[in-house]
């Protein structure tokens, strides 16, 4: 069996500059970030100047973590009525997958258009995910579609029947345990389903809870530190070692989200790190 790489969402370090955050995470004892890019507070960006981007790759490589995806949320007008709209958001995800290229990354997540019914959006994503994946192979980067709800991947057989429509192993899926157990779907199954699509895994634990309208998807996981939760951990990388997963796994810490009670980032990543540690 393979031995498992993690790595921390730096969406968790939000409010911390990138030199910042990439310092936590090498305290916390992990060698790997997978960066958040979407965001006004984002640690990387594709309008950041070629010189920024580079002041933090060599910011993340003075602490000795690697940058080995990067979280964006570009497709989200792949599902546009407006073809003009789906034309530009092609384009921003060939700018990620360049920017991912640059700073050496392997993965990147991208959005297959926004809406949960495939039937609905299948004829406009589609086009839109061919022409980004033949770009990505090019510049040998993965594309992950991320079990999140909102897009059709929050369904496990969604997002595979889109892999296997588009039928290139650089489209596949971020496995999202935590996402799928807070929005009451069997993540062991979507693990079966998926592991032949499997890019990148997010993990966090925790319990499913309805929040309600809060400004985020309102059934979801209340989280915790790892193996604090209701999610089998366990279970889930035993199987990724067992199907001989090569890719990262990414612990997303969400103390940001402050209804979730967590304590602060740096407290939290070593006490997840701790309970990972067995499982390298």
């Amino acid at each position: 069996m393979s031995s498992l790489e993690f790595s921390v969402c730096s969406i968790g370090l939000r409010h911390k500059r990138a030199d910042e955050a990439f310092r936590i995470i090498a305290d916390s004892r992990f060698k790997y970030a997978d960066v958040l890019t979407y965001s006004p507070d984002a640690h990387l960006s594709i309008d950041m100047t070629p010189c920024r981007r580079q002041e933090v790759v060599q910011s993340a490589e003075k602490y000795g973590v690697r940058i080995c995806s990067l979280a964006g949320i570009g497709g989200c007008n792949f599902s546009s009525q407006d073809e003009g709209l789906r034309e530009e958001e092609i384009k921003k995800v060939k700018r990620e997958i360049d920017l991912a290229a640059e700073v050496g990354a392997t993965v990147i997540r991208v959005c297959p258009g926004e809406g949960e019914d495939l039937k609905e959006i299948r004829d406009k994503i589609l086009p839109c995910l061919n022409e980004v994946t033949v770009y990505a192979e090019k510049r040998n980067i993965l594309l992950g579609m991320e079990n999140h709800g909102g897009s059709i991947a929050c369904k496990p057989e969604q997002a595979v029947s889109v892999c296997r429509e588009v039928g290139s192993p650089h489209l596949g899926v971020i496995y999202e345990p935590g996402n799928l157990f807070g929005a009451l779907v069997d993540y062991k199954r979507g693990f079966t389903e998926q592991k032949e699509h499997i890019v990148h895994v997010h993990l966090k634990d925790g319990y499913p809870h309805c929040f309600g309208e809060d400004g985020f998807t309102p059934q979801r996981l209340s989280c915790t530190i790892l193996g604090e939760g209701g999610l089998d951990i366990p279970w889930v990388l035993e199987s990724l070692k067992e199907m001989d997963y090569q890719g990262y796994v990414s612990v997303e810490y969400e103390s940001w989200h402050k209804e979730y009670g967590l304590p602060d980032v740096e407290e939290g990543l070593p006490r997840c790190m701790d309970y990972l540690v067995k499982w390298r």
